[in-house]
């Protein structure tokens, strides 16, 4: 198995496929694996398709306190040079979308296009963790919890009724493996901490912004509907795509419709 070593983490990384380099984000906390459902198989087709476990995560084990966005930017931007890929398209999905955007300001060379999938851009509120999700923490414990955010941001209650199959296919590999809960907590505090919004001035590449239109709730600070609008404002030529019914993790419940919509981009 592919590991990059780091220092203080060793990275697990895979690629498949062969072209234009691809590298793929995952959201807060995430592993890689959710990539492995869809895009990594469409992708492939003509791509030469990133996915990795960020530090902490699946198989990337850490000896580090530090999951702020810039050590995580510094990761991707590692494994891509490790790679030798320069002008990758790169994708992020939620907090990975931080990471997607701070790598095309940071590491201009490395991004040739940019798609930011509900990207998080700024935080307005406390820092720390939320009160409410410690609350629900301790009530609950680590795993139910993660559920039911999966249930609360990922899709409707009709659209989970109604495509079932696709959905509990997607929770099964988005729940296994866990990172333990303090670093899940190290991530929380991080991205709470984050913001890229003054990074977006920079970014001079092709950008795509893609957002459901039922991400206008369940935040502790812009909602991903309104960090979309904003992204596709700030950032020059930026094109903003909403898929209708759609909540967060459309990329891995409504893959035939986002696909579709990451394929017009890439031509």
């Amino acid at each position: 198995m592919p590991f990059l070593n780091l220092g203080d983490a060793e990275l697990y990384y895979e690629t498949a496929g062969s072209g234009p380099a691809l590298l793929l984000n995952p959201a807060t906390a995430w592993h890689g694996e959710t990539w492995k459902l869809y895009q990594v198989p469409e992708f492939a087709k003509d791509h030469t398709v990133i996915t990795y476990d960020p530090r902490g995560t699946g198989k990337t084990k850490t000896t580090s306190e530090d999951f702020s966005t810039q050590r995580l930017t510094e990761d991707a931007a590692a494994l891509l040079e490790h790679l030798k890929v320069k002008n990758a398209i790169v994708l992020g999905h939620s907090n990975g979308g931080r990471i997607a955007i701070s790598l095309a300001a940071d590491f201009p060379h490395l991004v040739g296009k940019l798609i930011l999938a509900s990207s998080g851009t700024t935080y307005n509120g406390p820092p720390g963790i939320p009160f409410k999700m410690c609350v629900e923490l301790v009530k609950m414990g680590y795993e139910p919890y993660m559920r039911k955010g999966v249930f609360d941001v990922g899709f409707t209650k009709a659209y989970y009724e109604a495509n079932k199959a696709i959905c509990d296919k997607f929770i099964d590999v988005r729940l296994s493996n866990l990172l333990p809960i303090e670093n899940f907590l190290r991530y929380v505090v991080n991205r709470q901490a984050s913001d890229v919004a003054a990074k977006v001035k920079h970014i001079n590449v092709p950008t795509l912004v893609m957002v459901g239109d039922d991400e206008h709730h369940h935040a502790t600070g812009l909602t991903h509907f309104q960090a979309a609008e904003q992204l596709s404002k700030n950032i020059a030529g930026a094109k903003l795509v909403v898929l209708p019914g759609q909540g967060h993790h459309y990329l891995f419940v409504a893959p035939e419709a986002a696909n579709k919509i990451i394929r017009s981009f890439l031509v």
